[in-house]
């Protein structure tokens, strides 16, 4: 007489050979797949994207490999104390990747130079916190200043805005719905808490599992690759024997959110202007002045469209918001030095490029040091 098996054992058969399979190919992606880097980013139900507290983890440039370390707040680097040294000059420092430094010790990202620049010629010191976060425009910067840096009581905030992507993150921020920092829209609902358990889960997933890489690495470049079949034709790398020596024309605006970058009528730079001045309220209101320094992308120095860099600083000299132009120079750099200030196949700043960077725009800093304190 046969016996039926019950449910919980009919279960436990099927199980047990789906996990023998799944291990299986966890250890042959081990053996014959070279792991991604480890992700240190965590999902923030407000800015979404932040950097997870206590993190330590391998990233990879270049076929190189880098340990980065975060601290108990969420930033990349050594932890700050949240109550001032007396007699101390403190900076808040807003941005994305390149101001993250992922790439670089953090003593070596152009915060840490300034740090140090600044502190050989400031004999009280100079603290420079550093709250980039990489992939995040001018709209997540305004959230982190509300919800980490103004309680730091920074004297100065500076913001590195980026030419490369900060507009088209601002109006992607905009139009996806995202809480909106312009109507001090704080308050997380029970969903949004639920979905960073389970985004978070993700990352953990993906530094422990290379089955999970792998088939998630995959369908990213499957996805990459139907988005840049979209792309418009200016923003498309141009082959190096059809460089030409003077920017191209770009004469028309379109649809597309990359366009607004170029025109300082666009939605996108009505939507950045407002975070401006919405920033520079919170942060007089907290105690200290916002300043801007701005700069480019290595591909936006060459055999790129003309960007609105004047009407930028019109607009921040009409806010009374103090502001450099660090763009200017990288695009006197000739294409061999240039290139020496950036990651190969990557575009960031390596350590060259955040020391030129610093180096360049520390007396702008020390300046306006000097004129806060008197």
């Amino acid at each position: 007489m046969t016996q039926k098996l019950t449910k919980t054992k009919t279960l436990i058969f099927l199980t047990i050979p789906f996990l023998t399979f799944l291990l299986i190919m966890e250890l042959g992606v081990r053996a014959f797949w070279e792991f991604e880097p480890n992700r240190v980013l965590c999902y923030h139900p407000v800015m979404g994207r932040s950097y997870c507290p206590d993190t330590k983890g391998y990233l990879r440039e270049n076929k190189e490999k880098m340990h980065i370390e975060v601290n108990a707040d969420g930033l990349l680097g050594k932890a700050y104390p949240v109550n001032r040294v007396q007699g101390q000059y403190r900076i808040a420092l807003l941005g994305d990747s390149f101001t993250s430094g992922e790439a670089v010790d953090a003593e070596s990202n152009f915060a840490g130079v300034w740090e140090k620049n600044l502190s050989n010629k400031i004999p009280t010191g100079v603290e420079v916190i550093n709250f980039g976060v990489g992939g995040t425009g001018t709209w997540q910067q305004l959230q982190m200043f509300h919800i980490k840096a103004r309680k730091y009581k920074p004297d100065l905030t500076i913001v590195a805005f980026c030419w490369c992507n900060d507009i088209e993150n601002n109006i992607d921020k905009l139009k996806s719905g995202s809480m909106n920092p312009l109507l001090d829209e704080y308050e997380v609902e029970w969903y949004k808490h639920f979905n960073v358990k389970r985004k978070n889960f993700n990352k953990w997933l993906w530094n422990n599992s290379g089955l999970y890489q792998f088939t998630r690495t995959r369908y990213n470049h499957l996805e990459h690759y139907f988005k840049r079949m979209f792309l418009p034709e200016y923003m498309k790398r141009v082959p190096s024997e059809e460089k030409q020596k003077s920017h191209p024309v770009y004469k028309k605006d379109t649809a597309s959110i990359y366009d607004d970058l170029f025109f300082f009528d666009s939605e996108g730079w009505d939507v950045t202007r407002k975070l401006i001045v919405k920033l520079k309220q919170e942060v007089k209101e907290n105690g200290g002045e916002l300043a801007v320094i701005h700069f480019g992308g290595l591909y936006q120095y060459r055999n790129f469209p003309a960007l609105p860099l004047k009407q930028f600083d019109a607009f921040l000299e009409s806010e009374g918001i103090s502001h450099f132009n660090n763009f200017d120079l990288f695009l006197k750099f000739d294409d061999e030095l240039l290139n020496k200030n950036f990651i190969p196949n990557d575009g960031h700043f390596n350590e060259i490029g955040h020391r030129h960077f610093a180096d360049f725009s520390t007396g702008f800093l020390f300046n306006l040091i000097n004129k806060n304190k008197i």
